[in-house]
């Protein structure tokens, strides 16, 4: 009985080393083969959009339940961490794409989210622009690599030249750092105004081995006299957090398993794998086509109020007024760019939702017709039987 007690003291002692050295890690506690296993990224996320093949990047996905004029980064607030500012998502889906990988904006998708197979968790992967009482953000495209020893693969005055125009989403700095932030967003057609007026001020460190963005704190306060409310980012262990960071008090708690270095990267699925899309999808999409035109006049029309605003409280130097007519003009050239992009981007997420239906389906179709097939040949394997035990009955031998 002595024997067995020493042995269950060993090992109760042994147990509790063990829980306090896995306790006492000050990041994510998961190996990168569990993660692999648990994270689930992409299987979170596909009801909400589908996947395609875009080079160079190999499959990425396009989320379908979006407005006209969405943009990464937009729907939500950012929040001042000890990570550098972090995105609060209030997308179904935002806890994944805007953490982990990048975004590109294709001519025919619109914008589309690129996994990186090491699943490097960020507070957001964006590049900042800072000055003249305005504040903006852009995603990092998806050559912009990270290296843990370095940071980022690439300097800020490279990143001007990879973030295209249309990429940057600007607000007035008093409005930064709001819950309702979105409704501060200026225009995009007058992007070619704000990124002359601002300078990029991106700059990526290191805090408990994950990337941290400290760019836009050091200028933002000093500037602004103001103090942000600074939160401390903590682990989850819980997958259903996927679906959203929770704030608690001043804490936020978000799941980022470490899955970087995985022998076993998540695979993107397949078309064959994808559900057809849900029927509120398709209700949105019916809706934002009724709304195009309505929401291109409402984005003409806010244009337009602010280029009075700034010709008004301009001086009555006309050199400088007729700069300012020149920007303005260009400006204009610009929204109508971008309301043939929308256009196209919504007509290729209409087609691609009549295709997913369509294939969906056929694919029923045939597993009907595979199952009615079944049933013939157990019908006519049972006829067969019968006729040979009658015959047998009548012919004993």
């Amino acid at each position: 009985m002595d024997g067995r007690r020493l042995l269950l003291l060993l090992f109760t002692a042994s147990l509790a080393s063990f829980c306090a050295c896995a306790g006492s890690q000050p990041d994510s506690y998961y190996s990168g083969s569990d993660a692999s296993a648990d994270v689930g990224f992409y299987s979170q996320i596909s009801r909400y959009g589908t996947w395609v093949d875009v080079a160079p990047y190999g499959r990425c996905w396009v989320p379908l339940d979006v407005s006209v004029g969405w943009r990464p980064y937009t729907q939500g607030y950012w929040v001042d961490t000890d990570y550098g500012w972090m995105w609060i998502s209030q997308d179904p889906w935002g806890a994944i794409p805007y953490h982990y990988g990048r975004w590109a904006l294709d001519d025919s998708y619109g914008w589309l989210w690129v996994p990186d197979d090491d699943e490097v968790w960020a507070p957001a992967w964006v590049s900042w622009r800072y000055g003249d009482g305005y504040v903006g953000w852009a995603p990092l495209p998806p050559d912009v690599g990270w290296q843990t020893g370095s940071g980022l693969t690439v300097s800020a005055a490279v990143l001007d030249q990879r973030i295209t125009r249309d990429s940057w989403c600007f607000v007035p700095t008093r409005s930064f750092g709001t819950t309702r932030i979105r409704a501060s967003v200026l225009p995009p057609s007058r992007n070619v105004t704000f990124i002359s007026r601002t300078q990029n001020v991106t700059q990526y460190g290191v805090v408990n081995s994950r990337p941290a963005e400290r760019g836009l704190d050091l200028v933002l306060e000093h500037d602004t006299g103001r103090t942000f409310q600074r939160y401390q980012v903590l682990d989850s262990s819980s997958p259903a957090s996927l679906r959203g960071d929770k704030i608690l008090g001043r804490t936020i708690e978000a799941y980022r398993p470490s899955v970087s270095g995985s022998k076993n990267p998540p695979v993107r699925p397949t078309t064959q794998e994808q559900s057809a899309p849900t029927r509120a999808v398709i209700q949105r999409l019916d809706t934002q086509e009724r709304r195009f035109d309505q929401r291109m006049r409402r984005e003409r029309a806010e244009l337009d109020r602010e280029q009075q605003r700034e010709l008004k409280r301009q001086s009555q130097d006309r050199a400088s007024t007729e700069e300012i007519r020149q920007r303005h003009q260009a400006e204009m050239q610009a929204q109508q760019e971008r309301e043939g992009k929308e256009r196209r981007a919504l007509d290729r997420r209409r087609r691609i939702v009549q295709d997913m239906g369509s294939n969906k389906g056929q694919g029923k179709e045939q597993n009907q017709g595979k199952g009615h097939d079944k049933q013939r040949r157990e019908r006519g394997k049972s006829k067969d039987k019968g006729q040979a035990e009658g015959e047998g009955s009548r012919n004993p031998g």
